[in-house]
């Protein structure tokens, strides 16, 4: 995820499987309000695509990504 010249997130890569609860740790600035804005559709990826259930949610709406059990 990119913001003008600035690199947010670089080769994000997460699997996360029914039942598993996951939390993302890390310094100030390291991404990780980004990836949640990113996988709840507040921002749209610069590359890549974020898969849920089998389903490409990148273009989704926020509302709609929260009706699939996102928040």
């Amino acid at each position: 995820m990119r913001f003008g010249g600035l690199v947010a997130v670089d080769d994000f890569v997460n699997t996360i499987y029914e039942g598993e609860l996951v939390g993302l740790i890390g310094p100030n600035g390291a991404g990780k309000t980004t990836v949640f804005n990113v996988v709840t559709g507040i921002y749209y990826p610069t590359s890549g695509r974020i898969i849920f259930d089998g389903i490409d949610i990148t273009p989704l709406k926020p509302h709609q990504i929260t009706h699939l059990g996102i928040a």
